[in-house]
């Protein structure tokens, strides 16, 4: 019962706090929007905004799931972590309540998005349409369990946006949201294990099931994978977690 308490209170602590900076949503929606429209009109006609429409969903679930971990560097400057950790709750408690939180902001703005589908041709039928928020969630959950455990980590605001952006970017251009599989060996590597593909790719057959989409992976695979990531993510930080406790 004290698990799942702390896990409800830190989670809404996290909705309420966006709730109250809408600065927050309409920079993250704006940007994605922003990027659709001049990249997507100016690289290519209805075909290729139709290809990189998920992908732009993806990166405003980023960049909500950014803003929300960065919340942690906050946290523990204004001391507020500081009292959650000395509270008798597991510290994968606060670490679940954290990323549901950052994961459910980021849920939602992917849904806010979705509004423009109809543009592109989207064709919705339910059951690819639970498996594509499946994967709208599981994404999102992956991306701020990855932002829990660098923020826990680092000390700087500006340091850790820098670092986020470094490496998420990148994952994100290379997941199929701007481009197809590369012939670089490499590069097909680095897409095989890369969360984002998965995300891009559930987020794509949700909204085109009946599309021919040649090699893009499967709804099935998209959501066991990134299941799969997720709880590696979620017991990573909660280790960083458990070890920050044993040092102090």
């Amino acid at each position: 019962m004290n698990f799942w308490m702390a896990v409800y209170t830190l989670w809404q602590r996290e909705l309420v706090r966006f709730y109250r900076v809408p600065s927050r949503w309409f920079g993250a929606v704006g940007t994605a929007l922003l990027f659709w429209a001049v990249l997507g009109t100016g690289l290519g006609g209805a075909a290729y905004r139709a290809y990189f429409f998920p992908g732009t969903i993806v990166m405003s679930m980023m960049f909500t799931c950014i803003f929300s971990t960065a919340s942690i560097i906050e946290d523990r400057q204004a001391g507020f972590l500081q009292s959650v950790m000395v509270a008798p709750v597991a510290r994968a408690a606060i670490v679940m309540g954290k990323i549901l939180g950052g994961a459910t902001l980021a849920t939602l703005q992917g849904l806010l998005i979705l509004v423009f589908a109809g543009t592109v041709g989207a064709v919705f039928q339910w059951g690819p349409c639970l498996g594509m928020l499946g994967s709208l969630f599981l994404i999102s959950f992956v991306v701020t369990a990855m932002g829990f455990w660098l923020a826990w980590k680092i000390e700087s605001t500006p340091g850790f946006h820098a670092i986020m952006n470094m490496v998420l970017l990148p994952m994100w251009m290379a997941s199929g949201a701007i481009f197809a599989a590369s012939p670089s060996p490499w590069l097909r590597f680095f897409m095989t294990i890369n969360p984002f593909t998965y995300g891009v790719a559930g987020v794509r057959r949700g909204l085109f099931p009946t599309a021919d989409l040649g090699q893009v992976p499967s709804l099935s695979l998209c959501l066991t994978v990134l299941a799969g990531a997720s709880l590696f993510f979620y017991a990573l930080s909660s280790w960083v977690v458990e070890k920050s406790d044993e040092r102090r």
